[in-house]
């Protein structure tokens, strides 16, 4: 008889959901991953405006090329916050998909746990019947041994087997001579 685990179907479904959290969190650290680069290259395109406003303001610059740098560095310091902002709802995505994966691998790993005992519970039980079978044959064979040496212990004593036994005397034995 071979094992049947009958929560087998829900430890599937289980690791499945474990798998698709898995899956979730590598896009979603992928996703923090891109945020965080687009931020990068945000403040690295910040730092050369800046330090193309400075350039400019050592030499001769007129007041609209200077308002209009001005204007970029502005633009992509709102930028540079919105795209904080976006890496830290990533980073929070991230968190909430890290806590849903570990919450799916614990309950998977409860199933788990249970199926475990189960099947040692199975093999307990395979071994004991095992072993009541072969106490059932040892029992068996003992029993048909002792019936068969009982049969012939009788064979011998009744006169079947008189060629077997010695004859005996009906005369006591004669006292030693001194």
């Amino acid at each position: 008889m071979s094992f049947h685990f009958r929560l087998q179907r829900v430890l599937e479904l289980r690791e499945k959901s474990e798998q698709a959290r898995a899956q979730t969190l590598h896009a979603a650290n992928e996703h923090a991953d891109e945020q965080r680069r687009q931020q990068d290259a945000m403040a690295a395109l910040r730092g050369l405006q800046r330090d193309s406003l400075e350039a400019a303001s050592r030499g001769v610059i007129t007041a609209g090329e200077l308002q209009h740098l001005t204007f970029i560095i502005d633009q992509l310091d709102d930028r540079l916050v919105r795209a904080a902002d976006d890496v830290d709802a990533a980073e929070r995505l991230v968190a909430e998909a890290q806590l849903a994966l570990q919450l799916a691998s614990r309950d998977r790993r409860v199933i788990d746990r249970l199926r475990e005992r189960h099947v040692e519970r199975w093999q307990d039980a395979e071994q004991h019947r095992d072993r009541q079978h072969m106490d059932e044959i040892a029992l068996s064979r003992f029993t048909r041994k002792r019936i068969s040496g009982e049969i012939a212990g009788t064979e011998l004593s009744s006169g079947n087997g008189d060629a077997a036994l010695p004859a005996r005397s009906t005369t006591p034995p004669a006292s030693p001579v001194l």
